[in-house]
Order: structure tokens, then C-alpha cells, then sequence
């Protein structure tokens, strides 16, 4: 694994020195529809660390992704929690993972080429490379749909260079050629797939195996937000998806751990100790649901009354400031203004847990907690599969099994709030997967809305929860602007398409009352 980093870092050296250079430009820039001569292990290692450093960095996992599943708020600058979001850092993500997966693209071209595929077999054979990168792009595809809706993807990615002025494509055709990705995949893997990556594959080792069920557990979720459109569509993804093999234990779980040494570090430890940065708290809503209390200042029951959670230790650390708001494991109310925040600060309030700033944390795509929990919600919030999905985070979080028997000994059977609450729990660091959940299906219920009581302060005094921009919980990433002025033609038909704003609160084709 190191090795295939330390070729990785080469190579991003060789391409920006490359890059810096402008004499003889047409002379030494290669035709993009040439091969590449660039072994595709390292593609795929590029791949896997570039998408997971973005998705869980300070800024857009930070800054973004769970501050609107309301895990963590910032101590300051807290535009974002009441969604005024930076539009170079929304600019910056949407290039980025096009950018990178044409990396995949490559990947599938260097393994049809009949002049490469030999030599590259020599890493995996042609057909499961093919399918570990058509898995990844629909993942990716997968991720960016959902958070933005109508996107480009059918002509998004020509030649090795990739189109970014493609037009917008159908959330729901999307989604169906998504699926139609998958089950593709899989077919590779269980016809003539041959033997699995060598070396190159941080996620699974070369386990194609366990690449298949991520292919079919993916499919599944998919299915459950396709489900709230198109019931019959939805519920045959998810029967096929099951039959075809999902996700049984936490082995096989899709996530990319770093290395821990220089330069592969994960960047939100990167952001508290090389930046010096400490900028994020688990929110009071988050804290309390943990707690068994009522939640926040609106005091919103809590499905888990008098019931703590083993994992708040792990997801938080005791308060440096105890005088604040108290001793332990104190969260922020979300949606503060800067100048209430700051009355807590970063002192007064928990920041997320060792654990989850660890210096080799690894990023979850996805889990087994998660499979568990869709089949209890398909087979009428079934308690064995309710059992099962708590029971797996609490392990893949490492507590301590005295404190497993103690915590599932008390909690309540099966409904819907508890199943999916549990499952707003577990993914917890996934913060747009828990945000796509609330759009699918409104829980959690504690978290707090415009307008509501966010703190209710020790002299009876509250604050409320006041947005910059929209009225409510979003519904949607709005389309970055870079793409308002650099692709503006698509982008004016996508939204007349779209048939709604470019807005918040506009749905996306699964997100339907």
C-alpha cells in the first residue's frame, strides 16, 4: 500500500511540473484520446484517496456535509449552518469529482484498448478492473445526483480529458442507467472476472467479492429512494439487489483508511493539527439524542429516552471549559449566529471524538449498519434487522462488548422513528448520506428547524434558529455558479428542465411529498 502511494505522490509531482511548463506546449502535450501510459493501479489508488480526502475535509465534510445532517456546528464563521454556502468551495467540489473520475474512464479505455490490456492484466484482470471502475463511477454519480439533482452524465466524460460544458441530464434516467452500471458490474465479477487487483485497491485489497456486494448494497439504497417515487421500480432493485448479495457484516464495509504518515494523513486531522484549526462541535442535538434527553431547546423527545449512548465517547470529547455549559459532553445548538456562538466556543462545547480526527481515520462510502436497516424498513421494521444494524456500529466503533449487551438490553423494539433514528446514528461522519435519509424520509425528528428554539439558555432566555438563506431544512445543493457562467447555455435548460428554482428548497426527482 505505501509503495502504490509513494507512486501516486511521484506522479502528481511529475504532472505539476508538467503542468508549470509552457514552451513547445502543442509539442509535448499528449493527444487526449491516445493511451496513457500510466499504470491503472495507480489510477485507481488516486481515485479512492482523492474522492475521500474531498468528501471529508475540513471544508466540505467540515463546512458542509455535517452541518446540514446537523451532526456538528462551527464555533464561528457560521454561515454555513444557517446555509449561506461558500459558492468557490461548491465550484471546487462539483470539478473535482469530474475531474477525478475520468481517472475511472481511463481505467475501463486502458482495459479495452487491445494494445494495454495485456500488459495491465499483469495488475487485475481486464474484467475486474472494468467493474471495480464502474462501480466507483456509480457511486460517485450516485453521490452527486443526490446532492445536486438534474447533472450532467451521459456526455459529461469524452475522452480521457472529459467534457465539462456537457448538457444536464434526468435525475431518473440517471438513476436507471445507475442501476443498469451496477448490474453490469456485477456480471463481470460473477462470469469470466478473473483474478482481483494485485495491489492499487485501498477499499477492499483486490477482494472482488466484497466489491460485488458493495455493487448489489449500493444498488439497494439506491432502490429505497427510488421507492418514494416509483414503488413498484424500487421495490424490484431491492428484491434483485438482495438475491444478488448485499452487505452481510461489517468485513464488508467500503472504506478507505490513510496511512497516518506524511503526506497521507486524513485531512480533518490534517485541519486541527497542521492548521491549527478548531472550527467544529458535535452539535447539542446531536449530543443529547446520544444522551437519552430531550433534545436541544426545543426539547423534541427524544425516541431514546434514559437510554446513552456507548458511542457518544466516541464521537465526542468531554468539554475543555466545564463552566459553559457543564461538565462531559456538552454539544452546541446548531444554527446560532456568530455572536452567540461564540459565547460557548470551542472550549465550552465537545469537539468530535479522537477517533473520528485520528491521523489514519478512514472514510466511509458505505456500510453493513446501513444494508441492516434498509432490510428492517422493506420487511415492516423487522427487530432482528434493527437488531443487527445497531449492533454492527456499535462494533465497527469499537465498544467495548459489556457496554454492547448494556445498550441493546434497553433499546426499544422496532418502529419506524427508532429503526431510522438508529440509522441517522450510525451514519454518523456520512453526513451527506444522513441528509439524503432526512429528505427520504423526515427523521430524524430532533433535528431543529428555522425558526424553532435551538437553545434555551440558565436564565430562561432562548435563542432561535434564524437562516441566512431559505426557509427551511435544503433539500438541495444548488448548482454551482462557475457553472452559471462557464456553462451557461446547459445550465439555463437545466433549469428550465428542472421545471423549479435553482434553489434549497427545490426537490430532486426522488425527493417528492
Amino acid at each position: 500500500m505505501k509503495s502504490t502511494y509513494k507512486f501516486l505522490l511521484l506522479l502528481g509531482l511529475i504532472s505539476f511540473m508538467v503542468a508549470g511548463c509552457t514552451k513547445d506546449f502543442e509539442e509535448t502535450n499528449t493527444d487526449p484520446n491516445k493511451a496513457i501510459k500510466v499504470p491503472t493501479y495507480s489510477l485507481l489508488t488516486n481515485v479512492q484517496f482523492q474522492f475521500s480526502y474531498n468528501m471529508f475535509d475540513s471544508w466540505w465534510g467540515g463546512r458542509q456535509s455535517m452541518l446540514w445532517a446537523q451532526y456538528w456546528s462551527q464555533n464561528n464563521y457560521t454561515d454555513e449552518d444557517r446555509y449561506s454556502i461558500r459558492q468557490n468551495v461548491n465550484s471546487n467540489y462539483w470539478r473535482n469529482f469530474y475531474l477525478i473520475t475520468t481517472d475511472l474512464n481511463d481505467i475501463i479505455r486502458i482495459n479495452n484498448d487491445p494494445e494495454q490490456k495485456d500488459i495491465v492484466s499483469a495488475y487485475c484482470s481486464n474484467a475486474n478492473q472494468i467493474a471495480t471502475a464502474m462501480i466507483m463511477k456509480a457511486w460517485i454519480v450516485q453521490h452527486l445526483t443526490d446532492l445536486y439533482g438534474n447533472i450532467p452524465y451521459f456526455n459529461a466524460w469524452q475522452g480521457s480529458e472529459g467534457n465539462f460544458l456537457a448538457a444536464y441530464d434526468n435525475q431518473e434516467l440517471i438513476y436507471k442507467d445507475i442501476v443498469a452500471q451496477l448490474d453490469a458490474a456485477v456480471a463481470l465479477i460473477d462470469g469470466d472476472g478473473g483474478a482481483g487487483w494485485s495491489q492499487g485497491d485501498i477499499i477492499y485489497g483486490g477482494d472482488m467479492s466484497k466489491w460485488r456486494k458493495f455493487a448489489n448494497s449500493l444498488k439497494l439504497r439506491m432502490a429505497m429512494r427510488a421507492k418514494k417515487v416509483d414503488n413498484t421500480l424500487g421495490t424490484q432493485w431491492a428484491n434483485e439487489a438482495i438475491a444478488s448479495g448485499v452487505m452481510t457484516s461489517n468485513a464488508d464495509n467500503a472504506t478507505f483508511k490513510f496511512l497516518g504518515s506524511a503526506p497521507n494523513n486524513a485531512p480533518m486531522w490534517g485541519a486541527y493539527n497542521v492548521d491549527n484549526r478548531s472550527d467544529h462541535s458535535v452539535t447539542m442535538q446531536f449530543v443529547d439524542l446520544l444522551k437519552g434527553n430531550a433534545v436541544g431547546g426545543a426539547e423534541k423527545p427524544n425516541p431514546f429516552a434514559g437510554l446513552y449512548d456507548p458511542r457518544l465517547p466516541v464521537f465526542a470529547q468531554p468539554v475543555a471549559d466545564p463552566t459553559i455549559l457543564g461538565e462531559g459532553y456538552q454539544g452546541i445548538p446548531y444554527g446560532m449566529d456568530d455572536n452567540e456562538t461564540k459565547v460557548i466556543g470551542d472550549a465550552g462545547a465537545s469537539r468530535p471524538g479522537e477517533a473520528i480526527l485520528a491521523i489514519d481515520f478512514a472514510v466511509i462510502y458505505m456500510n453493513y449498519s446501513e444494508v441492516a436497516f434498509i432490510k428492517s424498513e422493506l420487511n415492516g421494521w423487522n427487530q432482528a434487522d434493527y437488531e443487527d444494524g445497531v449492533r454492527a456500529s456499535l462494533e465497527y466503533w469499537g465498544v467495548d462488548q459489556s457496554d454492547i449487551d448494556t445498550y441493546m438490553a434497553g433499546l426499544p423494539a422496532a418502529t419506524e422513528e427508532t429503526v431510522l433514528t438508529q440509522k441517522y446514528i450510525a451514519l454518523y461522519t456520512q453526513g451527506y448520506e444522513a441528509w439524503s435519509e432526512y429528505r427520504r424520509t423526515g427523521y430524524p425528528k430532533t433535528l431543529v428547524h428555522p425558526g424553532e428554539v435551538t437553545w434555551k439558555k440558565a436564565d430562561g432566555s432562548t435563542v432561535v434558529f434564524e437562516t441566512i438563506f431559505g426557509e427551511d431544512i435544503p433539500r438541495r445543493m444548488t448548482w454551482p455558479q462557475e457553472e452559471q457562467t462557464l456553462n451557461r447555455t446547459n445550465y439555463e435548460a437545466a433549469v428550465s428542465a428542472f421545471g423549479q428554482a435553482d434553489a434549497f428548497e427545490s426537490r430532486v426527482w426522488w425527493d417528492k411529498l
